[in-house]
């Protein structure tokens, strides 16, 4: 196991974190999901194209409830997460919080800092009067899966497909209370 990384600072990302956070999320998907997602879907992530979207999320994050949180060690960004209500159908967004994304860079793994991005995460939720909080997994993802349950998170039983590329993997969807 790696040794802890220390002076890990996490702060709420802005809009011009958009590039940095774009970075982090492609990076991670060609490690975490190599062999789970097709290699095609992989090698076409693009960070410039990520970013366009991640600085729209980061603008209207006000309308929407999202937060993102990033992650810095020694003055550079290793992770990030995101979460806000709830975008299910079968669940009340003002009682469930939804953990949208985390995602750390392969050099920070088994470090303990994807726990300290939750902590952040649930907290946020917590104060914001959400009871529930929830996150989709890819169903192949095991070393995510384990994650979730150590940190007290159980299956609920839904499922859905997640759009991949031209594809689609199944999802599984956990919960815990906050």
């Amino acid at each position: 196991m790696s040794e802890p990384i220390t002076r890990a600072v996490i702060r709420r990302a802005q809009p011009a974190d958009a590039a940095t956070i774009a970075r982090v999320e492609v990076d991670s998907w060609r490690a975490a999901y190599l062999g789970l997602v097709p290699a095609a879907v992989l090698n076409a992530l693009s960070a410039p194209a990520r970013e366009a979207s991640w600085r729209r999320i980061l603008s209207h994050a006000a309308a929407t409830g999202t937060r993102a949180f990033l992650l810095c060690t020694g003055g550079a960004a290793i992770g990030f997460a995101s979460a806000g209500p709830t975008r299910d159908e079968d669940d009340d967004p003002g009682d469930v919080g939804e953990l949208y994304t985390l995602y750390l860079l392969p050099v920070a793994w088994g470090r303990g800092l994807g726990a300290a991005l939750l902590d952040t995460a649930q907290a946020d939720l917590a104060r914001r009067r959400h009871r529930t909080m929830t996150i989709w997994v890819l169903e192949g993802n095991t070393r995510a899966r384990r994650f979730y349950e150590l940190s007290g998170f159980a299956r609920d039983g839904a499922r859905r497909a997640a759009p991949v590329g031209p594809g689609s993997l199944p999802e599984i969807r956990y919960r815990r209370a906050l």
